[in-house]
């Protein structure tokens, strides 16, 4: 992620700590296929988008492709260049944190080397980490991007929810087992592809697993492994992400109550506000 993004009124940047410490929250405007390319800061990068989709580009790596809910994390002591590319027109809802890497080796207690060790275990390269964003991380993230504190005490709130999400994802990557991915043939890739187009047509009265494998040429295992690889989450959690993200912004705008919204994701109202509460932290009826 780059630091340059247009901001709303709904989001917000700071720099803390002597500037050692930047925190961007909130939403933020962008242009389909809207580019921006420039060095990465030395320190630690931790993103968490909750909603947009994006590719990433570090130096001339592969690129990442970056669909919400989803984490990235980057580990940089050296000189990068990285480039942005906006995959759709909507905006990116996303809680960003960058610490200096003496801030982070003082404050944290990160090396970065053993860092950068630890991400190389996941297939996407040197210093790059990403997985799908878990329920903890998405709701201290959203408690940042909706935050509501005004005033001087803003800033000593941002400070601590930015440092609460830099430790638990620390903590996250220190204490997972490396795991070094199959790489996924441009056949089967295609064929994900088209799975999950089917999906999200669909969202409303999805197909099942098995089905979904038979209208795309693939088996059950290969789609479910695949699926998580390319897209970064199961094929459930996956869809639950996209009907919950529809829902709230449904609700938030006020172009639906909570019932009406609940109904047309595919939900049951009666167990819509808890599923909802777990995925963002706060009650639908919050938002209104």
């Amino acid at each position: 992620m780059d630091d340059r993004l247009d901001q709303d009124r709904s989001s917000a940047s700071m720099q803390l700590f002597s500037k050692r410490l930047k925190v961007s929250a909130g939403t933020f405007r962008h242009g389909r296929g809207e580019q921006v390319v420039g060095p990465m800061k030395r320190g630690l990068k931790v993103v968490v988008m909750l909603q947009g989709h994006q590719s990433y580009e570090l130096d001339d790596r592969p690129p990442l492709t970056i669909n919400s809910p989803m984490l990235l994390v980057a580990a940089n002591d050296g000189d990068h260049v990285q480039k942005r590319t906006c995959l759709s027109g909507e905006g990116v809802r996303c809680a960003i944190v960058q610490l200096d890497a003496d801030f982070a080796q003082d404050e944290l207690g990160a090396s970065f080397s053993g860092l950068m060790g630890q991400m190389q275990g996941s297939g996407i390269g040197p210093g790059l980490w990403a997985r799908a964003a878990g329920a903890d991380l998405r709701g201290i993230a959203l408690q940042m991007a909706e935050c509501r504190i005004e005033g001087a005490m803003r800033n000593l709130y941002m400070a601590g929810k930015a440092l609460e999400l830099a430790a638990t994802v620390v903590d996250q990557i220190v204490n997972e087992r490396p795991q070094r991915a199959a790489r996924l043939s441009p056949r089967t890739i295609e064929q994900l592809r088209a799975a999950h187009a089917l999906l999200l047509q669909s969202a409303r009265n999805p197909p099942t697993l098995g089905e979904l494998a038979r209208n795309t040429g693939l088996n059950v295992t290969k789609l479910t492994a695949g699926f998580r690889q390319l897209y970064g989450a199961s094929v459930f959690d996956y869809l639950q992400a996209h009907r919950l993200q529809q829902a709230y912004d449904l609700i938030r705008s006020g172009e639906k109550s909570v019932t009406e919204a609940a109904y047309h994701v595919g939900y049951n109202p009666a167990h819509f506000s808890g599923i909802f509460r777990r995925r963002f932290g706060v009650l639908p009826s919050a938002l209104r």
